[in-house]
C-alpha cells in the first residue's frame, strides 16, 4: 500500500520543505543557484561547495580557503555560445577564482580586499568585481573562460556592497554600484571606469540595508521605490541576502531570528514565513525557478508527464555553529488539483498500480473458483 506523508510547510502553507543538503561545518555565508536551478553553490567557513540539487550530491568542489581566504561572493557564468556553466567566486583576501566543479583559474585583484559582489553580463561576456577597497574591476571572458582585464576603477570613500548592469549607451553598458551604509546607487561606464539576484536584467533589483530591511530599486531611473521592513532582534550590521522570485512577483529575505520572509512586491504584504530555526540567524538565502520533470513510471519505461518551473528557496544558518549546518530547500506548492489534495504524481501512480494488482488478484481468484466448481460438477455427474 502507499501512504502520503505530510511534509513540513511554511506558516501560511504556500511552501513546503522539499529536502535538505548536507551543507557545511560551521556558518554558511553565501548561497547562489545557477539560472536553471540545477546547481547550487554554497560558501562556508570550511570552503566552497557545489551541489547537484536534484540528486543532493556534492560535486567535485574547489579547494579549502587556507590561502585565498573564505569565499565572500558567488556568481554563475554561462556564455551565450556555451552549453555549460562555470562558477566564479571571490574571497576574503581579494582573490577571484574560477571553478568548473574544481578550481581551474585564480587571479588576485588590484589592491586586494574582501570581494563583496560579482556579476556577469552574457551579451558582452563581461565579468565585474568590486571589493571593500572601493575598487571595481572588469574582465572579458573568452571561450575557454580565461579572464582578461578590461579596466580598474577606484571610488573614493565608499564601501561597495553590490553591483548591477544597467542600460546600454552606444556599445557600452552602465555598471550600477550600491554602497553599503546608505544604500546609495552610483553609476559608471567602461570608458570611465552583483546584482543580488538575476532579475536585475528585468529592470529591478533588491538590496539589503541592515538597519531597515530590503530596498527595491528601479534601475531605469535609479530610484528606491519601496522598502520591505525586517524586524531586527540582534545588534548586528551583517547583511541579509535578498532576492526576487516567481517572475518578480515576490521578494525573499533572510533574518537574524530564524525565519525567511516572502513579500508581495507590489503591495508590500508578507505573503509567507518559512521557519528554519527559531534561535539562529538565517541571513543566507538564494532562489531559483527549478525546471523539474515529473516522471510516470510505466511497465515499458518512463514518460514525461509534466514539465514546469517550480519557485524554490534555499536557506541556511549564517551564524557560527558547532557541527553540521544543513541547507534547506523549500518549494512553492503546486496549484494543480491533485497537488492541492495532497496526492502527487507518485501517489497517483502508486494508487493506480495497487488498483490493477487488486483487480488481477480478484480475477485470478474468480477464475480458480469457477474452474473448481466446474470440476466438482463433472465428478458428481
Amino acid at each position: 500500500m502507499c501512504f502520503t506523508l505530510r511534509r513540513r510547510t511554511s506558516k501560511k502553507e504556500s511552501y513546503y520543505l522539499h529536502t535538505t543538503l548536507a551543507g557545511h561545518s560551521g556558518a554558511i555565508t553565501r548561497l547562489r543557484a545557477s539560472d536553471e536551478g540545477k546547481f547550487l553553490a554554497s560558501a562556508g567557513t570550511d570552503g566552497t561547495k557545489v551541489w547537484d540539487v536534484s540528486t543532493k550530491r556534492e560535486l567535485a568542489s574547489p579547494k579549502s580557503p587556507a590561502i585565498c581566504g573564505a569565499t565572500t561572493a558567488l556568481v554563475w557564468v554561462k556564455r551565450k555560445d556555451d552549453l555549460g556553466e562555470a562558477l566564479f567566486y571571490g574571497t576574503l583576501n581579494g582573490y577571484l577564482e574560477l571553478s568548473v566543479f574544481e578550481e581551474t583559474g585564480c587571479v588576485q585583484l588590484a589592491k586586494p580586499a574582501e570581494i563583496t559582489s560579482l556579476e556577469f553580463d552574457a551579451p558582452s561576456n563581461r565579468l565585474v568585481v568590486c571589493h571593500r577597497g572601493a575598487v571595481i574591476q572588469a574582465f572579458i571572458l573568452d571561450n575557454t573562460m580565461a579572464f582578461t582585464p578590461v579596466f580598474t576603477l577606484e571610488l573614493k570613500n565608499a564601501m561597495l556592497q553590490a553591483m548591477a548592469f544597467g542600460q546600454m549607451h552606444g556599445d557600452e553598458r552602465e555598471i550600477l554600484v550600491f554602497t553599503r551604509d546608505e544604500g546609495d546607487m552610483e553609476k559608471c561606464r567602461a570608458s570611465d571606469e552583483e546584482p543580488e539576484d538575476r532579475y536585475a536584467r528585468k529592470g529591478v533589483l533588491c538590496i539589503d540595508k541592515p538597519s531597515t530591511g530590503t530596498n527595491l530599486f528601479r534601475l531605469e531611473d535609479r530610484t528606491c521605490v519601496k522598502t520591505f521592513p525586517i524586524v531586527i532582534r540582534r545588534e548586528s550590521k551583517k547583511l541579509r541576502q535578498a532576492a526576487l522570485l516567481d517572475e518578480c512577483k515576490t521578494i525573499v529575505s533572510g533574518s537574524d531570528h530564524g525565519v525567511v520572509y516572502v513579500f508581495d512586491r507590489r503591495s508590500g504584504d508578507t505573503l509567507d514565513i518559512l521557519e528554519v530555526h527559531p534561535h539562529e540567524s538565517v541571513q543566507t538565502v538564494a532562489v531559483s525557478t527549478l525546471f523539474q520533470d515529473w516522471m510516470l513510471v510505466l511497465k515499458e519505461g518512463f514518460q514525461a508527464a509534466d514539465c514546469a518551473g517550480v519557485p524554490t528557496i534555499f536557506a541556511a544558518k549564517s551564524r557560527d555553529t558547532d557541527g553540521p549546518n544543513q541547507i534547506y530547500i523549500w518549494r512553492k506548492k503546486s496549484h494543480r488539483r491533485f497537488a492541492e489534495s495532497g496526492i502527487g504524481v507518485a501517489g497517483m501512480v502508486c494508487g493506480m498500480l495497487v488498483f490493477i494488482q487488486l483487480f488481477i488478484v480478484v480475477a485470478a481468484v474468480a477464475f480458480v473458483y469457477q474452474n473448481f466448481l466446474a470440476s466438482i460438477r463433472k465428478e458428481t455427474m
